[in-house]
């Protein structure tokens, strides 16, 4: 297997002020990671500082032409900064300059794609692979109870999954490092909402950003964060004050945890995606969630979500679209007894899939989902078959 990973920076110049956003607190970047078949066949993963991204057909037909892969061969996922510009639709702005910025944030990100990948391309080599898992108290869950029902804080007695995963990419000639992949059930919305002194609203890659920055400098190659089941979680801490310190906080966990690596057989990665068919319901209307004691879930036929899923050796990774909890999580990583690992907001976005517990509670995840109860169950089958077909 060979494998290469580029970086490159986001090009804000000109976009700003946009979205809400008018300066940049630290850059913005597309990661990829490039793995080749023995038969010469090519998959990519492409990771974008960004909130969510619900349309990815241009940044995957760049991706795609650049690696020379098939468009179904590559995974984009985000970050999950809460402090990143999106791209909209047209006609939801306001004016042609806010067009235009649109256009030209939408253009900056296929660049970014380009150069992330071309540089992937490049530096194919011959890779081995090494899987690690670490601890890391950097995310409390963030379903509160109040005196007028559960809504959004820190709870550092709520469940939390602390544990990082990490996939390392080396060279197999020198062991040189070509990328981390690091997991963790935490959002990256450390720095959410913080404006200067001037009032102006900040761009940042927020936690995963400075963690990933941190582990290049201190281990080479592209790092990569990966959002994991963190639909009710929350950094620990939040504001500007509190972003080096997280970040270095799970930055050195990953390290740690890499003292411990086993190598992980693999010759090949295998792609393939499932249509899993949910029970629905009707979301809340956005602005009238609040904290509530009595809420009316109603039905709404189905929905479907697109379970991807990438076998490497004895590895099978879930990429999910929806957000889930860090218990859902836990207990699928467990049943997969150390052969199994979850990420969302994998080619597409579909906001939460809650477990049953934040119905009965009537938490802003459950209210905010498109997704009836028993969701998680349907889509937890769906995975476990999913392994153990390919066992």
């Amino acid at each position: 297997m060979l494998a290469g990973a580029g970086k490159a920076r986001i090009n804000l110049d000109g976009v700003l002020p946009f979205d809400g956003f008018d300066l940049e607190l630290d850059p913005l970047h597309m990661r990829s990671v490039v793995l080749q078949n023995p038969d010469d066949t090519r998959c990519c993963l492409l990771s974008v500082d960004a909130t969510s991204m619900r349309d990815d057909a241009a940044l995957r037909g760049a991706a795609a032409r650049i690696v020379g892969c098939a468009e179904d061969q590559v995974w984009v996922t985000v970050t999950h900064s809460f402090s990143v510009p999106h791209v909209r639709t047209p006609e939801h702005l306001a004016s042609d300059a806010e067009r235009a910025r649109n256009v030209l944030l939408a253009e900056r990100l296929v660049a970014a794609v380009e150069e992330a990948c071309g540089q992937a391309v490049a530096t194919l080599q011959p890779a081995c692979l090494e899987t690690a898992r670490g601890r890391c108290d950097v995310n409390a869950n963030r379903d509160v109870l109040t005196e007028n029902g559960w809504w959004l804080g820190i709870d550092p007695q709520g469940f939390s999954d602390h544990s990082v995963r990490v996939l390392r990419v080396a060279s197999s000639r020198d062991g040189v490092c070509i990328a981390t992949l690091f997991v963790a059930d935490v959002q990256s919305s450390v720095t959410q909402g913080h404006r200067d002194g001037q009032g102006n609203a900040l761009v940042s890659a927020d936690l995963a950003g400075c963690a990933a920055r941190l582990l290049e400098e201190r281990l080479g190659g592209v790092a990569i964060f990966l959002t994991g089941a963190a639909g009710d979680q929350t950094p620990r801490e939040k504001g500007l004050d509190a972003l080096p310190a997280l970040g270095n906080l799970l930055a050195r966990s990953v390290v740690d945890a890499l003292v411990s690596a086993q190598p992980l057989q693999a010759d090949e990665l295998e792609l393939a995606r499932v249509v899993v068919t949910c029970p629905a319901q009707r979301r809340a209307d956005f602005h009238s969630l609040a904290h509530t004691r009595s809420y009316t879930f109603e039905p709404q036929g189905t929905e479907d979500t697109v379970l991807s899923v990438a076998r490497l050796g004895g590895l099978t990774v879930a990429g999910l679209q929806p957000e889930v909890d860090s218990a859902f999580g836990a207990r699928l990583r467990a049943a997969g007894e150390g052969h199994l690992e979850l990420v969302t907001m994998v080619n597409g976005a579909q906001k939460y899939l809650p477990s049953a517990e934040a119905y009965d509670r009537i938490t802003y995840e459950a209210m905010n989902s498109s997704f009836a109860r028993g969701a998680d169950e349907v889509l937890a089958d769906a995975i476990l078959n999913t392994l153990k077909e390919q066992s």
